[in-house]
Parts: C-alpha cells; structure tokens; sequence
C-alpha cells in the first residue's frame, strides 16, 4: 500500500528502514546472496567445462556455433579466416542422425550427441532462416593447434575467466557489506540487491542462463536490477532526491526497467539506453556535490561518482565496441570477443569497489591521495614513454643516415640514454607538485609547523590555536577537536572545531600534551576520525610533530599578548589619572 502511493505522490526522501523492515529484508537478502553466490560457483565451473569439452567437441566435427541473447543455439560450418562458409552461422539443428531434437536444445546436449554418435560420422539436419533443409554428415578429426596457439587460447580463457570472478566477487562483497553494516539505510539496502542481481547476471552466469536456455532469468534479475540501481543513485548517499524531480524516478522507473530488459528489443538499443539512463542520473549528483560543503558527504559523492562514471565509461565502450563489431559472430575475432568482455567486466568491477570506499567510509581522505598520485605516475610514464619512442626514432633516423644500419643499436642506447635523463627531472617536477598539493598527513604538517612559529609573534593565542586546528583537520580530519590552555584559574577553551562547546565534550578522547622544551602549556583534545576509521601510525606521528612548535608558539603568542595587555592596562590606568589631574573626563587610550 505504502509502495503504491509512493508511485503517485512520489516521496521527497526515502525514509530510514524500520526495525520490523529490517529484520524481514535481512533473511530475504541473506536467500538472494547464497543464490548468486551459488550461481556464480557453478557458472565458473560450467565455463571450464564449456570451454574444454563443448567447444573442442563442436569443432572436432567441423562445426561452430553460436549462442544468441534469447537464448537459441545456432549451427553453421566450420571455416578459416577468410573462407565462406558452406552453412552459414544461422542455422538451427533440426535433428541428429534422423532423430528430431527439441526446438530448445541446448548447447551440451548438442555436444554430447555428437560424442555419442556411433558411427565414424554423424549426421546433422539444419534449418536456415528461410526455411531449407540441409543434411550435413560430419567426420570427427583432432583439432590441428601448435604449442603457441594452445597456450594463446587458455590465456584467452583463463583472463576472460579471472576478470569476470574478480567482479562478481568485487559486487558480492560490496553488497555483504553494505547490508551488515548498513541495514537500516534504504540506499545501501537498494544497491545490496541490486549489487546481487548484478553479480548472478554478468560473465560467467551470462554465458550460463543462456548455454542453458534460461534467458528469462536474465531479463528478470536485469529489470530488477536496474530499477534499483537508478533509485539509489537518484538518492545517493542520504535517501534525499536532489534535484527534487528526481523522485519521479519512482514511477518512471518501471516502466524504463521493463524496456531496457524486456524480450525484442534491439539488445545494442537497450545497452545504450540502460547505461546513458544511468549515466544521466549520475550526472545529477554535480549538483548535489556542489551544495554538499566539504565533509564526509562530499568525499562519499566524489568517490562513488568515480567508480560509477569509470564503470559506465568502460561498459559504455564495451556496448558499443560489441555494436560495431556487428551481429556476425564470423566478423570478428577471439580477441575482439574478449575485449568486449574484459571492457564490460572491468567497469562492474570498478561501480562496485568505488561504492564500496564511499559509502563504508574506507578512510576515504587516503583515497583523495592514492588516486592523484597515481594520476601523477601515469603522467610520468606517459611522457617518459613519448619522449622514449620519438627520441629513439630520430636518434635511429641521424645515426643510420651518418654511421649505416650497423649501428642501429647504438641509436637505441642513446634514445635509452635521453629517456633516462627526462625521467629523474620529470618525476621530481611532477612528484613535488604532488607531493606539495596532496601530500600525507607528515608532509602536511612539517610544511605547516613552520608557520607557527611566526604566528606566535603576530597573533593572538585564540588564533594560532584555531589555525592549527584548522591544519591538524586537513592532515588527519578529526570529527571534533579542541585546544586548552593551563591557566592560574585551571584551563580554559581557546578554540574548538565541530561543534564543541566544552573540554568535557564525550567526543574528544584523545588527550595529548602540549608541551616544548620548557614545559607544558596545554592540552591537544582530539575526536574519531570524521569518516569512523582509526587514526593510522602516519597520522599519529604527524599529530604529535605539530605539538612541540604548538606549545612554543602558543607560549609566545600568550606571554607576549599578556604583556601587551598588561602595558595597555597601565596606559588606561595613567590616562585615568592625568584625567582625574585635570578634573576632565578620561580620555581613550
């Protein structure tokens, strides 16, 4: 009933999960979890066998074959590159040594009726789409393949095999921790089981629905899916649609997950729409990332909008690289084939682990750095790698025009020679760059304890205090912290971050002296970290670098603010006086 408004008066907010709903969501995901994981064991294995035994078989007998989307298993002639073939890849089997075979037969049985065949040849009946009858009699003879071409085939199997395990181990953990960890929050319930859908319909389970004529289970757990990916990203992280219009996604979304999963319709048509649709949704978060002031929420926007537009981008390019590959299985290659599916397996991959860092909070301030520094690398190594090949080239072209071909080696050496002396540069350059912009915590706070020392000549101790709070924030991001100063009346609270009011606040359990050479002058109060990690060693150690040059600059900037007080006092104290002397009123100091 509550689902049923929501469709006509879509909420502005998906309200957090009550306890009576969690607990029946729980069991319910638990099934749909052990299900995919089960799917996801028995694809792999049923890939292998696919792979050692259906395949060979198949084309022992000079036959190939072809699975389509719906299901339906298609026999042509084997041929070699270039070759036509004497039955096309659009034939349909019709019967086996005489004997009719179901309209939906499946590719094993196929396989094991051609094992089984008594005689020294079989003989297949194919129906082309328009109608004719062809008898084949087919001769098992052992497939010719060098050592090369066999270890190229299972490399092929094998890395098409590890990539797809990788992402439906990647979307299955994700959705694990999601929904123990976040039960009550409707996003990360949405994209749990939409996370587990994903995992039982992608290769292999793909290739196992359809090998075994059970595509109907990819159009449902397709729609499903899609539904509740696009409600999630809609509402990402908070449950709150922004823009507002966005909650008409509730009702529309139906509809636009039965298209996109709906039996003919052009497959290429509704790849292209499902993922721009998507994309569309997640381009939504822009404006919700820029009303979002720095904090937790912003980094969660910014890192699942990564993972997100990265594995859109790479299923996007792999829709369209299989549209343009065309609906002709002999049109294109093994390896383009693969392509395909490593493009496709490589984005699922990267949606669910860039979700999983935002929205688990996995010390997503740590993420900030990896990624620009390893943005930093590739920009190394891409212009190493130019000024490499354009350097050897040109050195290559000078040397054999003066010294002849013998000495193209030595061209080489120097074009080595020249990368080698970019290189050190290079990296320096960009590195630093790096290095000054997003630095870890101990760079952070070296740059920065510099300055309190010159601070503490200039400032007051309420503002060196509120600056280094300020840079102990951006190095170690604490949820709250606080600095107080020993006084003759006990201590007082000179400046505080996130909401804190008193040195008692139950958030700061951190206590850390604030002392120097001298001797103490305060106490360093710090909170968890803001994304609920714990502080690493690096950290710690930045922490406790910024403390001594604290405590000296706050012992100047108190000693030399109290004696500027104490002469200011004095002055008031004599222009009273002269005042009083010549029976005016006091005039300001």
């Amino acid at each position: 009933m509550a689902f049923a408004k929501a469709l006509f008066h879509p909420p502005a907010r998906l309200r957090t999960l009550p306890d009576r709903w969690a607990k029946l969501l729980r069991p319910l995901w638990m099934i749909c979890l052990g299900l995919a994981v089960l799917t996801v064991a028995l694809s792999a294995i049923y890939a292998v066998r696919a792979a050692y035994w259906v395949q060979p078989t198949i084309y022992q007998h000079g036959l190939d074959f072809d699975v389509t989307s719906d299901g339906d298993l298609k026999i042509g002639t084997r041929i070699d590159t270039g070759q036509v073939p004497v039955v096309p890849l659009t034939a349909k089997v019709v019967a086996i040594e005489g004997k009719r075979v179901p309209s939906n037969l499946q590719i094993t049985q196929f396989a094991k009726a051609l094992e089984t065949a008594p005689g020294p040849t079989v003989k297949v009946t194919l129906q082309k789409p328009d109608g004719s009858i062809v008898e084949l009699t087919q001769a098992r003879r052992p497939l010719e393949a060098t050592p090369a071409q066999v270890k190229e085939r299972n490399i092929r199997i094998w890395t098409r095999l590890v990539v797809s395990l990788l992402a439906c181990t990647a979307l299955l953990a994700c959705s694990l921790l999601l929904a123990l960890r976040r039960p009550h929050d409707p996003v990360a319930m949405l994209l749990a089981f939409a996370f587990v859908c994903l995992a039982a319909t992608v290769d292999p389970p793909l290739q196992f629905w359809l090998w075994t004529n059970q595509d109907v289970v990819l159009d449902v757990l397709g729609a499903i899916f899609f539904y509740f990916m696009l409600i999630a990203l809609a509402s990402f992280p908070d449950g709150v649609f922004a823009p507002r219009f966005l909650r008409w996604l509730l009702p529309i979304g139906i509809p636009l997950a039965i298209l996109v999963s709906i039996p003919g319709v052009d497959e290429n048509v509704q790849g292209i729409l499902g993922v721009g649709v998507l994309f569309a949704v997640l381009g939504s978060q822009v404006v919700r990332f820029r009303r979002e002031p720095k904090g937790i929420a912003r980094q969660q926007i910014k890192y699942a909008g990564f993972g997100f537009a990265a594995g859109f981008l790479l299923v996007l390019a792999a829709v369209i690289y299989a549209a343009s590959l065309g609906d002709d299985p002999n049109g294109y290659t093994p390896l383009q084939g693969l392509a395909v599916l490593l493009l496709f397996s490589s984005g699922i991959a990267a949606i669910a682990l860039g979700l999983l860092v935002a929205l688990i909070r996995f010390r997503l301030w740590e993420a900030d750095t990896v990624i620009t520094r390893s943005a930093a690398y590739a920009v190394v190594t891409l212009i190493v790698g130019i000024v490499w090949a354009a350097s050897s080239d040109l050195v290559k072209l000078v040397i054999t025009e003066v010294m002849g071909r013998e000495s193209e080696a030595g061209a080489t050496t120097v074009g080595a020679i020249i990368a080698a002396g970019v290189f050190s540069p290079t990296q320096s350059a960009v590195l630093g760059w790096t290095r000054k912009h997003f630095g870890g915590p101990l760079d952070q706070i070296h740059d920065a304890a510099k300055r309190l020392k010159s601070w503490g000549l200039t400032e007051s101790p309420e503002e060196v205090a509120t600056r280094a709070l300020s840079i102990i924030d951006q190095a170690a991001h604490p949820a709250a912290s606080a600095i107080v100063l020993d006084t003759a009346m006990g201590i007082e609270l000179i400046a505080a971050r996130g909401e804190v009011t008193s040195a008692d606040d139950p958030r700061l359990i951190e206590k850390l002296v604030l002392e120097d050479e001298e001797s103490s002058v305060g106490t360093l109060l710090i909170g968890r970290r803001s994304d609920g990690n714990r502080y690493n060693r690096q950290e710690i150690d930045a922490i406790r670098e910024i403390i001594p040059s604290l405590a000296e600059a706050l012992r100047v900037a108190r000693g030399r603010f109290s004696r500027e007080s104490a002469m200011h006092q004095k002055m008031e104290e004599m222009a009273a006086r002269l005042a009083q002397l010549e029976g005016g009123t006091p005039k300001p100091a």
